[in-house]
């Protein structure tokens, strides 16, 4: 069971390591607290996490940004697929190696443009990716 009791209404955000976790209040005043799951890139239960993201030395609470950042950047590192979620990262890998073939830091205007699209990714992973249909993992985890 990943649902506690908690009094506060709003989502929390941790990354626990390179693992991203977000504790979501439910109607009820239950908390459920999911883990990105390093095989299918989805949120998955993760009730284990809660001491971790409380008392380890390499977990940080962070905004619902830094938190969408770090999961779309490891969804990114992690998966490849045929859909529009991957020709969005495709886009956004396009982008960091142009700046990495002219030796520069990526612009203000292409950070803009990472961060905005990674939003939109995900906000669109979970509905758009069938793992073994049109994604899958690039390497063992």
């Amino acid at each position: 069971m990943t649902d506690i009791k908690r009094g506060d209404d709003s989502p929390r955000y941790f990354i626990v390591g390179n693992r991203t976790v977000k504790w979501v209040p439910l109607e009820n005043g239950n908390l459920q607290i999911l883990k990105l799951d390093w095989v299918t890139g989805l949120f998955i239960p993760g009730l284990d996490y809660m001491p971790k993201c409380l008392f380890a030395d390499d977990s940080e609470q962070v905004s619902e940004d830094e938190f969408i950042q770090q999961t779309e950047a490891m969804r990114r590192e992690s998966f490849t697929g045929d859909n529009a979620v991957f020709a969005l990262y495709g886009l956004l890998d396009t982008i960091e190696a142009t700046a990495k073939a002219e030796r520069r830091l990526l612009t203000e205007q292409e950070l803009a443009i990472i961060a905005l699209t990674q939003r939109k990714t995900h906000a669109m992973f979970e509905s758009v990716c069938r793992l073994g249909e049109n994604y899958t993992r690039k390497k063992p985890y």
